[in-house]
């Protein structure tokens, strides 16, 4: 019996597996430098949906602090956006007994709070 035995069967799948690996290690340290950077991306989101509910909780503070105006119902924000208004240290409720005028509006959204002060 006469066997013809080709030498280079194996070559291929060992080239692919590293052609595979190449570009699997090419993948991850492209991935390691930017995810970091899309979480940077959507803090900044989240950081700006946060000033927005402290300027909202600062503007109706302002606006209920008046004496000249109607009372209006606090603002609600739909986003699960959350606010707190405090007078020096302690929670505010925004009425015109609360002199002088030292409010800070503490807004929070996932996990990222910004914070606007009027005096």
């Amino acid at each position: 019996m006469n066997f013809n035995i080709n030498e280079n069967e194996g070559s291929v799948i060992i080239f692919a597996v590293l052609i595979l690996s190449v570009i699997l290690t090419t993948s991850l340290a492209l991935a390691r430098i930017f995810f970091p950077k899309v979480r940077i991306v959507t803090e900044s989101v989240n950081s700006v949906v946060s000033a927005y509910a402290a300027d909202s909780a600062i503007e109706w503070c302002l606006y209920t602090n008046n004496e000249n105006t109607s009372p209006l119902p606090a603002p609600a924000m739909t986003n699960t956006a959350t606010y707190q208004i405090y007078f020096g240290s302690s929670n505010a409720t925004c009425q015109p007994s609360e002199e002088p005028l030292n409010h800070r509006a503490v807004g929070t959204y996932r996990a990222v709070s910004r914070s606007f002060l009027v005096q």
